[in-house]
């Protein structure tokens, strides 16, 4: 990757956001939102044609969205719904649903053709690059020409390029932190009253010893939450774009997995994932790790029942975190950050093919990234109500709000288009901006990064092998299950699901891609 000139668009992004940020807070002075008609001038001079609310018929949008629906969310949609006719003459009616109720709803939904106007996608959850294998997703190209210029001017072409699936675009990423790191959070005060060396912590390995003395020394408390988020800290490439799939190659020039090829290898076939699987299972019996596979770990970090817990990490989330639970954190590190399509794909939304009105629906996602009134509505609430303001950025809970239990807030709003539009909760510093920069130029580029796989040839294996991993998965990765037993079985029903021809159509594909970029490099 050329860094230089991705912390140019950076810089040119902060800029924008900055002008958009002065914007919003002027709006806010005036003690009422920006009311202009939905008619943006680089738009008419792309189509010829003045769009106002006059001229737009009344539309209602439908939005399947992942997240845990809020208490006071009607109460939201209501204002949000208002803010919409002026802009657009369009309602939306968004459906938030758990990440359970998401995963087993939304393919049902799609398959169906039941009308549906925009939907989450990502590369872990309703899987962006099998959707548009299917036809699921319209092209959106020409729609973003008419209706999206102010997003693909704020959005760095990085994540558009991600996006491509055969030079077309068929959903619009999500603006926020580019690529992935992993880390631990720690209850400050147990880090402090045992001495513990954290800065010591560099892999996920290096825990253990930490988690014994708690154990030992604090029995009320659960060490470690879950541990799947240690497992995702090795660095690898994943290829088809799913963190699940098997087919993954090395990152790095100190790679994790022992190979010094770049053939594409099935990750859970490998000496090291036989290695994290057999820890855990040795620290689950020894107490170190909840018992369910399926366990949820939310309830006990509010009530201070656990010590540590990895995550995948945002820009000072641990400010935030901590702010949330009344306790501190400690935070550490570990692996290398990368950046690979997948990261790319983490978040985005998608037009389904069988939307009535996909044309309002891009114009939606239009104000969603680029109207600050908007972004934050859905967000945070209603200012007043939900937050209030600290200062042009920052905002805390309003009067009588419990921030364990809120009624209505997104915290930092990742799943809502545009974080650089947003306010940020009053215990992020000032430079949050700076450190999403450092954050993003800190990852290395993947190797297939811009790579994505057309899952079409092998359907039917990923299918199956889909069933595997959503049977054995969960239980190898948490250690509920022994892996001397369970291991081999696991490894076997992948072979009778197809994953070796999954993996040498994986290798043909990415094959032909690097054939193609090295014709492109090489072209005067």
């Amino acid at each position: 990757m050329n860094h230089s000139r991705y912390r140019y668009h950076r810089i040119v992004l902060i800029l924008v956001v900055s002008v958009l940020l002065f914007i919003g807070a002027g709006c806010q002075k005036q003690g009422k939102p920006d009311i202009t008609l939905y008619s943006a001038t680089s738009q008419s001079s792309q189509t010829g044609q003045e769009v106002t609310q006059s001229n737009l018929p009344p539309a209602e949008l439908v939005f399947y969205n992942y997240a845990n629906p809020m208490p006071d969310q009607a109460k939201v949609m209501d204002e949000v719904n208002k803010y919409l006719k002026r802009k657009i003459n369009a309602t939306i009616r968004i459906i938030t649903l758990n990440p359970t109720e998401f995963e087993a709803k939304i393919p049902a939904i799609l398959a169906s053709g039941q009308p549906a106007d925009l939907v989450f996608t990502s590369s872990w959850t309703n899987n962006y690059l099998a959707n548009v294998s299917r036809g699921a997703f319209l092209p959106l190209d020409h729609l973003l020409k008419q209706y999206g210029i102010g997003m693909q001017k704020s959005i760095p072409s990085i994540l558009w390029k991600g996006m491509l699936v055969d030079n077309q675009t068929y959903a619009v990423p999500l603006n926020k932190e580019i690529g992935h790191q992993y880390g631990i959070l720690m209850r400050k005060d147990i880090v402090d009253k045992y001495h513990l060396k954290i800065n010591h912590i560099r892999t996920w390995q290096d825990i253990e010893p930490f988690l014994q003395i708690v154990h030992q020394h604090e029995p009320q408390l659960r060490p470690l939450d879950t541990p799947e988020m240690l497992y995702r800290s090795i660095p690898m490439n994943h290829i088809a774009g799913d963190w699940y799939l098997p087919g993954a190659i090395n990152i790095g020039e100190s790679p994790a997995f022992k190979r010094d090829d770049t053939n594409v290898f099935n990750q859970y076939a490998t000496p090291e994932f036989k290695h994290f699987v057999e820890t855990m299972y040795r620290w689950n019996q020894a107490g170190y790790l909840p018992k369910d596979p399926m366990y949820e770990a939310e309830n006990d970090w509010k009530t201070g029942q656990i010590f540590a817990g990895a995550l995948s990490y945002a820009p000072n989330y641990v400010y935030e975190r901590s702010s949330q639970l009344g306790y501190d954190l400690d935070y550490v590190n570990i692996g290398q950050g990368v950046i690979e399509t997948g990261d790319v794909q983490s978040g985005a939304f998608a037009i389904p093919r069988s939307s009535e009105q996909p044309e309002r629906a891009m114009m939606f996602l239009e104000l969603l990234y680029t109207d600050p009134y908007l972004a934050n509505l859905l967000k945070h609430g209603i200012e007043g109500v939900h937050y209030v303001k600290v200062d042009d950025k920052h905002i805390e809970p309003a009067p009588g709000i419990d921030p364990l239990n809120p009624k209505y807030d997104y915290g930092y709003g990742w799943m809502w288009g545009n974080i650089f539009i947003s306010y940020f909760d009053k215990s992020y510093p000032q430079d949050t901006y700076e450190q999403y920069e450092a954050f993003n130029s800190g990852n290395i580029p993947a190797p297939a990064l811009g790579f994505n796989m057309n899952i079409a040839p092998v359907s039917t294996e990923v299918a199956a092998i889909n069933n595997v991993l959503a049977e054995y998965y969960r239980p190898l990765i948490n250690g509920t299950v022994n892996p001397q037993k369970v291991l081999p079985v696991f490894l076997q029903k992948l072979q009778s699901a197809g994953v070796e021809r999954l993996i040498a159509e994986e290798q043909k594909q990415l094959d032909l891609w690097r054939a193609a970029q090295s014709l492109t490099s090489s072209m005067p």
